[in-house]
């Protein structure tokens, strides 16, 4: 009896499949839409993908498989087209197809008392207090504090140019902006340029990030939660209830401080307390203790991670590149004839080849290069293809930026793409690329409200350290860029020979 059993189980599995296959490959809504068959049969492959790091990587060849839309799983398109930007994270690319703003999706560990993962309402709440610290004014005003760290970087390689040994440019991005952001967010530093270490809080950012896939699965697999928890590191488990445990502690602290009067993020949070807590306007309710907590800690993270990881990406294409380290290092000690003379603004506006570098090292190693999703609540056209209701929908990044669908040349690191003459001249190799679809920081109503910041940071720091040394990259970093991904990149160290420069 036992041995029939286990026949008859073993004859469903088939049947099982082919019942799965007809269901979601022959008769779903979504059935003409390309894509990995076996991602939708099996949708844990996906998951799989995603905890192993690898599914960046995936939807990368999917798309130069498969094209402008992919299905990868049962309810899941991802696309790269400029008008999926709009129709995804906006109101929709024309009049004719206006739509609601589309719902985030969401992971059930995922705080909603942050800027990030909000409702729409109290999204527009925590934007509006958020973004007095993002003003012009407020800017102009950080940027002595922002000069501050950048002197204490450069000072701090000069020490290691003169020991002539090779260093991690990577890290000390990483110190420099976790410093100025910690500043901005907490009313202090974490230390990592004087100690020439991570914060412990700085260091459990990345196993948070790691979490996020495993997050994930547990809301798809609830059944097999104990399972995969016993799996996962207890180091993992451990890091996102120590983070928020030091931030809240460290926001107790600052709130007993009061106001610096300062344009910093927790002046920002500060003042809507200063119109009393029996505000009866829900647009200008004071935040409380727990909301300042979750929106400190997104705040540091997305201000500084990202810019530390984009400058990082753009040394190595810089350095991988030597006519375009010439040309940028000419450029910078040119126009900057004084190491005073760079200013956000001056960095800002006399500087086009480094800006165009940037814009490069944004389509080649986007901070965050995977797709942001969204839902569907109602039938929808995106970039032309009818989406059905409760389907999961997406700009995926890194292969967006890297098809030949978009752009001429696409795995060459060429700023040359993003300067007046390509733009103008019908003859360049580079006037039809698809600019528009370069969209680091998103777009619409939740796009990064730190985008200003954000570039007067790396804009400052990389012209500084391009000013002070000559850099050559190592060879043990020559292929740098070959990373995994957990929502952000999974850098290694980015090896570099610093010398003062001559003169």
């Amino acid at each position: 009896m036992p041995s029939t059993l286990l026949l008859w189980s073993l004859a469903a599995i088939p049947l099982y499949i082919a019942l799965v296959a007809t269901k979601y490959l022959l008769l779903h809504p979504l059935r003409y839409i390309p894509g990995p068959k076996l991602w939708t049969i099996f949708p844990a492959l996906r998951y799989i993908s995603w905890v192993r790091g690898t599914f960046d990587i995936e939807m990368r060849r999917f798309h130069a498989q498969y094209g402008p839309a992919v299905r990868f799983s049962r309810d899941e398109v991802s696309f790269i087209t400029p008008d999926a930007w709009k129709d995804i994270y906006g109101n929709g690319s024309t009049p004719q197809q206006k739509h609601a703003q589309l719902p985030k999706v969401l992971h059930s560990a995922q705080s909603r008392e942050a800027v990030t993962s909000a409702d729409d309402a109290e999204h527009s709440r925590y934007r509006r207090t958020l973004s007095h610290a993002f003003s012009a004014k407020a800017l102009a005003d950080q940027e002595p504090l922002m000069q501050s760290y950048v002197d204490k970087l450069i000072s701090r390689l000069r020490g290691v140019a003169e020991s002539n040994r090779s260093e991690d440019m990577a890290k000390w991005y990483n110190l420099t902006t976790f410093d100025l952001i910690g500043d901005l967010a907490f009313g202090q530093s974490f230390g990592g340029l004087d100690s020439s270490e991570y914060h412990h809080w700085v260091r459990t950012i990345f196993d948070v990030f790691k979490t996020g896939p495993i997050m994930f699965v547990f809301d798809a697999y609830p059944l097999l939660k104990p399972v995969v928890s016993a799996l996962v590191p207890r180091r993992l488990t451990e890091a996102r209830k120590k983070q928020t445990e030091h931030s809240r502690i460290t926001v107790q602290k600052r709130l007993q401080k009061g106001s610096y009067n300062r344009s910093d993020f927790m002046d920002a949070m500060l003042r809507s307390r200063s119109r009393g807590e029996d505000d009866k306007d829900a647009m200008t309710k004071p935040l409380t203790d727990s909301e300042i907590v979750a929106n400190s800690n997104i705040l540091i993270i997305a201000g500084s991670e990202t810019t530390a990881t984009l400058l990082s990406g753009a040394t190595y294409w810089i350095l991988r590149t030597p006519g375009v380290l010439e040309k940028v290092v000419r450029e910078v000690r040119k126009v900057m004839v004084n190491e005073s003379d760079i200013t956000v603004l001056k960095a800002s506006a006399d500087l086009p080849y480094m800006l165009a570098c940037f814009e490069e090292a944004f389509r080649l190693y986007p901070p965050v290069p995977t797709g942001l999703q969204r839902w569907t609540v109602e039938p929808i056209n995106i970039s032309g293809y009818e989406i059905p209701p409760r389907t999961k929908v997406s700009v995926h990044q890194s292969a967006a930026y890297i098809s030949p669908l978009n752009f001429h040349k696409p795995n060459q690191f060429i700023p040359e793409r993003w300067l007046p003459a390509a733009k103008e001249d019908p003859s360049s190799p580079f006037y039809n690329d698809n600019r528009a679809i370069l969209q680091p920081f998103s777009v619409g109503p939740r796009n990064c409200l730190g985008r200003n910041l954000a570039f007067a940071e790396m804009r400052v720091i990389l012209a500084r350290v391009l000013w002070n040394f000559d850099l050559e990259l190592c060879e043990e970093s020559s292929n740098w860029v070959d990373q995994k991904s957990y929502v952000l990149w999974e850098k290694p160290g980015l090896m570099c020979r610093l010398k003062v420069r001559a003169n």
